[in-house]
This record gives C-alpha cells, sequence and structure tokens, in this order.
C-alpha cells in the first residue's frame, strides 16, 4: 500500500466537490480524478474507445474518430440498462489506470484524493483510509446543472434520477460536507488535520492483519487435494473462532450470564448439483484430512491438483476501536445495571408509578473466520486463503408500563457491527428512554381501528416488511425452487416506477456488512429491484453457477456447522424525491406507524401480517392520537407495485436476526417515509368511532 494517507471523494452531481478537490489540492493533495481517468481511458486510438464503439456503435463517435460525449451522455442517462453496460465497459479500466497513478506518485505526497461519484455504486467506499461526501440541496445542484451544462430542466431532472440518491450516499461517509454557500474551508481544515493525524491506524483497522490461520496454507492446500482427489468442482475449507457473551437482566437480577469459546471447521464439496459436507469440532489435521478423504471418496473422476494458495485480503466497512472479547465483564455488567436504574429513573420522572417491569439483553459476539476455497475454472484450478472479522453487539431493553388493568410494552435495541465503543453513554440513554416513552405513551392511545386504510410507514419504522414480504422471495434459491413471488420475472416490471430496492454488505458498521461473504467472496451492493424492474437475486456460488451469473457475496451461514445458502445482509428501499412532511400532510384519514414489530409472511405469496408498535391516527393530514393494538396486513409485491410516494429520507435500519432453514444471521432493513394506499388494519375500534372516543 501507498506510504500516505488515500482519501475517497464523492457526491452527486453538480454537489460541488469538484471544489473540495481543489481545496486539497491547494493544500498540497495530490487529485485523482474519475472524469479525467474516463477521458483518457477512451481517447483516441485506445482499446477502451473500441470497446466502446463496438458497443454502442460508430454513432457514438465524431467525424474525427473521437467519442462524441454529449451523445453517448445522452444515450445512456435515457436509458438505464446503456448505462449499465458503459460502466461495465469502463469502470474496471478507469479503476485500473487510478491505481496505477496512484502507486506511481513519489512516497513523500502528502496524501491523494480519489475522487469519483461513482464509489458507493461500485461498492468501493469502505476501501479508503477515510471517506468524504459532499452534498447539497437538490433545487440548489439543479440550478448548478442548468448553468454549467446549459441544459433543460427535464434533462437536469433526468441527470439526477440516474444518481443514487444523496441519502443513501450520505450512509457511507465519515464526512458529509453540506455545499449550500456555508465557508467550507474551516471544515475541511479541521477533517484534513484529523485525517493526516491518524490515518495510519485507521488504515489498520480497514485492512486488518493477516491472521494466523489454524493450519498452514501447505496443510490447507494438501486438504483441498484430499478432497478433489476423485474429482470435482469446488472444494472449500471454512474455519472458525468465536468468543460470545450474552447478558440478561430482568427487574435487577441478573438472571443469565453466558459466555463461550468455540472453535470449528467444515469441508464442502461440490460435484455438479451434489453437495458433499462435514464439520468437525476442534479438528486436528488428521481429522480434516481423513474427513476429505471420506467425502471424496464417492467420486469417479479425474484428480484435480491444487495450486498453493493465493492469500486475499479486503477492507472491512466495519472497523472496531475496542473489541468486546478484550472487555472485562465487570464492564458488561456494570453497562446492564445503569441502563436498568435509568429506565426506572427516567419512568418514575414521567409518571410515577408506572413502571412495572424492566428487562435488558446483552450480547456481543467475536468471530474470526477462514476460507481456502480450490475451484476448477476453464480446466484450470484456482486456490484462495480469506480471512474475515465479524464483531457484533447488541443491548436490548424491554419496558412495561401498567395503569389499572391495563399493561402495555415499550422496546428498542441498540446494535451495531461495531466494538464496545458503540455502548457510549449518550447513546445508551436515548435507547433506553426511547423504550420508556413507548411504554408510556401506549398507555395512553386508543384502541387501533379495524379496516382497509392509506398508511405511511414512516422512515422510523425500519424496514420490516421490505425484507420479511419482499427481500426473501429475492434469495436465489427461493426463486430456484419457486417458492417466491419474483421466480421467473428477471428483467419484467415488478414494482412501480421509481422503486428501487437494494441489498448492500458494505454500509459501515450494518448489522448485515462484513468484508468477505461465508464463501471468500467480496460483499457489495446488489441492485434488485431498479425503477421497478427486476435486475437480480441474491446469489451464493451454488445458486449463481446454477444461474449461469456472478456470484453477489450474500452466501451466508450460521456457523461452521452450517452450508452456506443465500441471504440478505442490509436490505432497504431507495430514498424517492419527496419531503416526508408533505406525504404525511396529504394523508386525509388513515394511520402513520412510526414503529413496527414482528409478525409473520408467505415468502411464496409475499402475504403478510405484521404488529405496529407504535402508530398514530392521521386526519386531514394532522396527527390525532396514538393507537394500540394495532396490526397490518397485505402482500409486499403488490404494496411494490402500488407505491406512488416515496420520501427523500433514509435515516433508520431496524435489526435483527433473520431466521431461514434453521440457520440464524444479522441483518438490518431500512426503508423511507412511503405511503401504501390501502393495508388492511387490524384492530378492536371502528374507524367512525375515532373522533367520538374521549
Amino acid at each position: 500500500m501507498v506510504p500516505f494517507p488515500v482519501l475517497g471523494l464523492s457526491g452527486g452531481i453538480a454537489s460541488g466537490k469538484s471544489f473540495v478537490a481543489a481545496h486539497l489540492a491547494t493544500r498540497g493533495w495530490v487529485v485523482l480524478d474519475a472524469d479525467e481517468a474516463a477521458r483518457a481511458v477512451v481517447a483516441q486510438g485506445t482499446e477502451g474507445l473500441a470497446a466502446v464503439a463496438e458497443a454502442f456503435g460508430p454513432e457514438v463517435l465524431d467525424a474525427q474518430g473521437r467519442l462524441d460525449r454529449s451523445r453517448l451522455a445522452a444515450r445512456v442517462f435515457s436509458d438505464p440498462s446503456a448505462r449499465q453496460r458503459l460502466e461495465t465497459l469502463l469502470h474496471p479500466r478507469i479503476e485500473a489506470h487510478l491505481q496505477a497513478r496512484l502507486a506511481a506518485l513519489p512516497a513523500h505526497t502528502r496524501g491523494a484524493v480519489l475522487d469519483a461519484a461513482l464509489w458507493v455504486e461500485r461498492s468501493q467506499a469502505h476501501g479508503f483510509d477515510a471517506f468524504w461526501v459532499v452534498d447539497a440541496p437538490e433545487p440548489l445542484r439543479l440550478e448548478r446543472l442548468k448553468a454549467r451544462d446549459n441544459c433543460s430542466e427535464a434533462e437536469a431532472q433526468r441527470r439526477f434520477s440516474a444518481q443514487l440518491a444523496s441519502a443513501e450516499r450520505n450512509l457511507h461517509a465519515e464526512r458529509v460536507f453540506l455545499n449550500d454557500g456555508r465557508d467550507l474551508e474551516p471544515l475541511l481544515d479541521e477533517a484534513e488535520a484529523a485525517l493526516l493525524a491518524d490515518w495510519q491506524v485507521r488504515r489498520g483497522r480497514i485492512w486488518s492483519a493477516a491472521m494466523n490461520p489454524p493450519f498452514q496454507p501447505e496443510e490447507l492446500r494438501q486438504v483441498l487435494a484430499d478432497l478433489l482427489a476423485r474429482g470435482g468442482d469446488s472444494a472449500e475449507v471454512f474455519m472458525e473462532r468465536r468468543r460470545a457473551c450474552a447478558l440478561g437482566m430482568d427487574d435487577g437480577r441478573m438472571e443469565d450470564l453466558l459466555a463461550s469459546e468455540t472453535f470449528g471447521a467444515s469441508l464442502r464439496l461440490v460435484e455438479g448439483e451434489a453437495t458433499r459436507f462435514a464439520d468437525l469440532i476442534a479438528p486436528t489435521l488428521a481429522e480434516l484430512r481423513e474427513a476429505a478423504c471420506t467425502l471424496a471418496a464417492p467420486g469417479r473422476g479425474p484428480s484435480l491438483p491444487v495450486p498453493s494458495l493465493e492469500k486475499q485480503t479486503h477492507p472491512t466497512p466495519c472497523p472496531v476501536l475496542e473489541d468486546p472479547a478484550t472487555v472485562g465483564l465487570d464492564r458488561k455488567v456494570a453497562l446492564v445495571k445503569e441502563a436498568e436504574a435509568l429506565a426506572r429513573a427516567h419512568g418514575e420522572a414521567l409518571k410515577p408509578g408506572a413502571l412495572r417491569q424492566v428487562a435488558l439483553g446483552y450480547g456481543d459476539s467475536t468471530q474470526s473466520v477462514w476460507i481456502a476455497r480450490a475451484e476448477a475454472q476453464n480446466g484450470v484450478c484456482q486456490a484462495t486463503l480469506t480471512q474475515d472479522v465479524r464483531v457484533q453487539g447488541v443491548l436490548r431493553v424491554s419496558v412495561t408500563a401498567g395503569e389499572g388493568e391495563l399493561l402495555q410494552t415499550g422496546y428498542q435495541v441498540l446494535g451495531e457491527a461495531r466494538g464496545f465503543e458503540q455502548f457510549d453513554p449518550d447513546r445508551v440513554a436515548a435507547t433506553v428512554k426511547e423504550a420508556v416513552r413507548l411504554a408510556l405513551q401506549a398507555l395512553e392511545a386508543r384502541p387501533a381501528p379495524a379496516g382497509t386504510f392509506p398508511v405511511i410507514l414512516s422512515s422510523s419504522a425500519g424496514g420490516t416488511m421490505i425484507h420479511e414480504a419482499c427481500g426473501h422471495g429475492l434469495e436465489a434459491d427461493l426463486a430456484l425452487a419457486g417458492m417466491s413471488a419474483f421466480a421467473g420475472k428477471l428483467g419484467q416490471k415488478v414494482a412501480a416506477e421509481g422503486v428501487t430496492l437494494i441489498d448492500d454488505g458494505t454500509l459501515p458498521h450494518k448489522r448485515g456488512s462484513q468484508a468477505v461473504d461465508d464463501e471468500g467472496h467480496p460483499t457489495q451492493r446488489v441492485v434488485l429491484i431498479e425503477n421497478g424492474i427486476l435486475k437480480r437475486y441474491l446469489q451464493s456460488r451454488k445458486t449463481a453457477r446454477q444461474m449461469g451469473v456472478e456470484p453477489t457475496g450474500n452466501g451466508r451461514r450460521e456457523s461452521y456447522r452450517h452450508l452456506p445458502i443465500p441471504r440478505m445482509r442490509n436490505t432497504f428501499l431507495a430514498p424517492g424525491p419527496e419531503a416526508p412532511e408533505a406525504i404525511l400532510a396529504d394523508l386525509d384519514r388513515g394511520l402513520l406507524v412510526k414503529h413496527m414489530g414482528g409478525g409473520q409472511v408467505d415468502t411464496v405469496t409475499g402475504n403478510f401480517v405484521f404488529q405496529v408498535t407504535e402508530g398514530f391516527w392521521v386526519e386531514c393530514g394532522q396527527v390525532q392520537h396514538p393507537v394500540r393494538n394495532a396490526t397490518l396486513s397485505g402482500c409486499g409485491p403488490e404494496v411494490l407495485q402500488q407505491l406512488t410516494r416515496i420520501g427523500s429520507d433514509l435515516c433508520h435500519f431496524d435489526i435483527g436476526t433473520c431466521g431461514k432453514d434453521g440457520q440464524g444471521v444479522p441483518v438490518s432493513d431500512a426503508l423511507p417515509t412511503i405511503l401504501c394506499p390501502a393495508l388492511v388494519v387490524g384492530g378492536t375500534a371502528a374507524a367512525h368511532d375515532l373522533q367520538e372516543q374521549p
């Protein structure tokens, strides 16, 4: 790696990132601009220009044989498939050009800025020493773009719609600079000083040092060779070391305390459609080789020579400051006790005598994995060794409040793919107080109405419906088995215009993020549905081979005891163009949902029933009162087809452990504020009685 800091810089069109790049250049940073690289790789006479002309025809060239950029831009901005084809052609060449220029910089360089609009889309925003985003209000950006490029309002809007929303890009950024006319230079200088002071520490956390695997690479090569001794398409050794801790407190009593450390490995041999699998607890090398020979025995093909393992490293989107495995039990117990005391004190201050029960749960996990793979490609075997460290922490708070015989519960959870540093006092206090607020508010709520109504799902509600009612149907194994409402519909319109559904394993510190999946494939941002069109499924290596496509980094397993299968990571509905306040203001009569609970879903049909843990009845665009004991019923794919209003906000990700085929894996989900024109609301009050209640 280069011996100076590398900053990734991005921003939407006309946001002003060129100003930030220019300011850093005045301070001695070298700016490597992706736009300049894009021009270089399609310069006259280059192989890149020939590839573009072959893909799009000679009409994209001018009379001198040079690229007519305006003609090509008009074509790709109006056709998403053409844009994707162009990006597939050019981006690998652009990235190679930038990396070559970066490597050629002298060692005394102050720092390098890699300026590109598409780092997030290319799943690369987490690989820099820092990633900054420049943003500006959309009306201001529109005016800048029209003035800069002398284009019409319609053309400017077309270009805007071709880029991802600012709210999504900002999720990846360490720093977001709002370029709305304010003086940015002091903020930039402060951020630069901080980066120069600790970029080496940052890099060490993002690109974790090589961990010694439980077995030497040559020993693992021998195990892979044993697996492929009688033929096969691929072989794998998955090794896992995990340390975990869990605490439970109920009404001031510490009732549960669990600490564990495990080591295990599994072997997998794939031959055609057949998979042979074995898992072993704390195995020796001899035991691994014996199990490998047993799995290979039914084979009838020729032995596949396995070369030396190529070590691969990938950046993590979840760097850790303080590994919870190194934190003493006394600090974890103190965290739970302090949270419990705060809940009681806060509840007593808000409504004396109302709190009946406080229960808390704490958990953490540090999982180190090594994945050795050998795979036959075009008659040649490639062998790799990949590693990853996954750290999770969670604090769950459940508060029960009572008034007479009425009991209501508030529940909140704080958890990320982050170290013990996430449990700072302010974040813990906010989580505890929100659980208390929900419980007390529910005491004042009126019974929910029953009927079919328009429903606004706020961004604070999380993406439970997206995950359960839509996301599972986009996992390739269910689609292949015909157990999905989306089976066989690639390239077809399955949702309303403007609906884009994404699964992203590179979001910083989100619960479903990792450097690589459990098959050693780098995680990525996967666009599943784009503007209503079904584009991709979530793929493991096995399903990708069955469908003849590339893996998406979604092969996941609960532990070494399980086979990897396609699973979601962080699944969300992309933000739209509307202000959330405007969506609420236009709701004549219906339900506003701010928090969702659990429920049930049929992945084949997408039919769902979910609980509402915080909801409000709305009349004429105004919130009237909270409701309790509400449920929502509907069909996920139908909801996607009916969406007409999508908010510009995307700020809250719900977290959970997703179950499938007997396996649980950490996930998160989100959506912006949306209007569902008609959902069945389950409740005990008639809608016409709501205004008559005291």
